[in-house]
């Protein structure tokens, strides 16, 4: 599926769409959050998505 031709590409993505799901946050900013606790950097992480209206796959709204 990787050698999919530039032209048949939007057919494959409509057919079989794929999600980027985040559920951690290594860098906000030009800093890095590594040495963070993982619980404040998902609370940036989930920050950031409701600052930028984002949502889950499972709950877009259409």
């Amino acid at each position: 599926m990787a050698a999919v031709r530039a032209r048949s590409a939007p057919a494959l993505a409509a057919s079989a769409p794929a999600f980027f799901i985040a559920f951690d946050i290594l860098q906000a900013g030009g800093t890095e959050l590594l040495s963070l606790p993982y619980r404040e950097r998902r609370r940036r992480l989930e920050v950031l998505f409701a600052a930028d209206a984002l949502t889950a796959p499972g709950r877009c709204v259409r």
